[in-house]
């Protein structure tokens, strides 16, 4: 097996609760190629994957590790192809199976995001920004299974730091992006946008911002991208976050699921490799 398996810290759960009696197991068997967890007061023994959303599958457990292993390396599903199917690993698995898995990994990124969202709270400076992910194409072809919707994504990125938010929407307007806004942003925060209506009154030329307790700086894309006021007064952070977003998307075209693909992204880019593989460990211990 590559080293860089070796390396890795165990991702499948090493204990589990009981299917019968709930208690905590840590005795393991490897029966027919499959991890067990075994119960001396019930004498059962229970899949390692039981209750998880991973308890139909059919690979074995060191496959799936190898899986998220080379999933949590932020690699595509025809990457993981490839890595398979080297000698040295010897686990050939199809590209239909490794989007599968893909997927429902993505699914569990979906979780932390949906549970992480509501407490993200950034503070000191913060540039916020709004990007098309992909205008809805408009198309009379019968052979066309689907079609993807206009979406827009909303992110607010705290500068000389990891972390960032990203929220896809329908619309961006105000009565959508303030409340974001003063949800995620903490109050005498220093703000940097553009002059887009939403954060600024063009007419009057001043912030729409700064009545919510936010020092509001903005620069008018139009005319310039660094502001001659001051070299501080630019997007430049949010906008480099933009170009990884879809360099990163573009990537996964197999799937038009944005929502798991911004989750998957967060989850990889503003957690440690550490923190990825115990949240994953927890998941898979006892996701229901």
């Amino acid at each position: 097996m590559d080293s860089k398996f070796k390396d890795q810290p165990n991702i499948i759960p090493f204990y589990k609760r009981c299917k019968i009696c709930n208690s905590f197991l840590l005795n393991t068997s490897e029966i027919e190629g499959t991890l067990m967890f075994y119960c001396q007061n019930c004498q059962v023994f229970t899949k390692w994957s039981h209750g998880t959303m991973l308890h139909k599958s059919l690979l074995s457990h060191t496959l799936i590790e190898k899986l998220i292993t080379i999933f949590l390396d932020k690699r595509t599903p025809k990457e993981a192809e490839n890595i398979l199917s080297y000698y040295f690993v010897d686990q050939k698995t199809s590209l239909v199976t490794i989007r599968k898995y893909f997927t429902l990994f993505s699914q569990i990124t979906l979780t932390y995001y949906q549970e992480q969202r509501n407490y993200v709270l950034l503070e000191k400076d913060i540039e916020i920004d709004e990007t098309h992910l992909f205008r809805e194409k408009k198309s009379f072809a019968p052979h066309r299974r689907y079609k993807n919707s206009s979406v827009w994504i909303f992110g607010m990125k705290q500068r000389k730091s990891d972390q960032f938010i990203l929220i896809p929407l329908k619309v961006r307007d105000e009565e959508t992006l303030i409340p974001l806004i003063r949800k995620h942003v903490k109050r005498g925060s220093t703000i940097y946008t553009d002059s887009f209506s939403v954060y600024v009154n063009n007419w009057q030329k001043v912030s729409k911002l700064a009545p919510f307790g936010f020092v509001h700086f903005f620069v008018n894309h139009r005319i310039e991208f660094v502001s001659k006021v001051s070299k501080e007064i630019h997007t430049n952070s949010i906008e480099g976050l933009w170009s990884l977003v879809k360099k990163d998307l573009k990537n996964w075209r197999y799937t038009n699921k944005y929502e798991l693909l911004i989750a998957r992204f967060s989850f990889q880019n503003t957690l440690n490799k550490e923190k990825q593989i115990d949240y994953f460990n927890k998941k898979l211990s006892e996701y229901a």
